[in-house]
């Protein structure tokens, strides 16, 4: 499938089956000389911007994966959308009460050695994952504290491109 990227890139070609997630931008922020950009995304081999809009990549994908592995959907703190391969997914991942207190985020899940934070309940990531055939893991409340979450997964680390905790100013985060 073909993206159209910022400048000084123009159209992308991208396997569509190796997409691991597709998410919103925070303009201008994120992209290179603060280029405009509407989404990312991120394969197996890269990280791409495109002009796209999440919900315009996942239908383009959409179109080349197998019609059984669409891209699954979950939800960013803003309520904007990620769609992730959800058989590559694992999930939920368990937080801290402070996590979702503090950030909003009420779970997570893993995929390509990235956690990332989404509004849903454990339940619902459970529920998306399993759907998808993704590798599901128990449903458990926040934990009282880091030591005492369940750590397992030493593999991955949060996206950083993705704000757990909200600015001084409140400006709005991923």
């Amino acid at each position: 499938m073909k993206v159209q990227c910022p400048p000084p890139l123009s159209d992308k070609t991208i396997n569509a089956n190796e997409i691991l997630y597709v998410r919103n931008v925070l303009k201008p922020i994120e992209v290179e000389n603060g280029s405009p950009a509407n989404g990312m995304i991120l394969t197996l081999a890269d990280k791409t911007f495109s002009l796209q809009t999440p919900i315009e990549v996942k239908a383009l994908a959409d179109v080349e994966r197998p019609s059984n592995k669409a891209l699954s959907l979950l939800s960013s703190k803003n309520h904007w959308p990620i769609y992730f391969d959800g058989e590559r997914a694992t999930g939920p991942l368990q937080v801290t009460e402070n996590e979702v207190n503090i950030s909003g985020y009420n779970s997570a899940f893993l995929i390509g050695k990235k956690k990332i934070p989404v509004i849903n309940t454990a339940q619902e990531v459970f529920d998306v994952i399993q759907a998808a055939g993704g590798q599901t893991r128990p449903v458990l409340p926040p934990a009282k504290s880091i030591s005492r979450a369940g750590h397992e997964i030493d593999e991955g680390e949060w996206d950083e491109t993705i704000e757990l905790f909200p600015s001084a100013d409140g400006t709005p985060k991923i």
